[in-house]
């Protein structure tokens, strides 16, 4: 018996602003993942892996809050 209604997460998921946001924070891990083997094979830094995703962090945050900034002040 199939449900009645049927969810689809992933069309809710798949969207052009979620992928947007999905591939700005995967450069930003890479980014600071490439940044901090560099600099541990080279010697310059000495970088705590657990900072890593700190950045990453960062821009989503910025993401949501301008997008809620945007939502509360549009024009009806």
């Amino acid at each position: 018996m199939k449900p009645k209604y049927r969810i689809n997460f992933l069309a809710k998921i798949n969207t052009t602003k979620n992928r947007i946001i999905m591939k700005t924070m995967l450069l930003c891990i890479f980014l600071s993942v490439s940044f901090a083997f560099v600099s541990e094979k080279s010697g310059g830094y000495e970088i705590e892996w657990k900072m890593i995703f700190i950045p990453a962090l960062l821009v989503l945050q910025i993401i949501i809050i301008s997008t809620a900034l945007k939502n509360r002040y549009k024009k009806n």
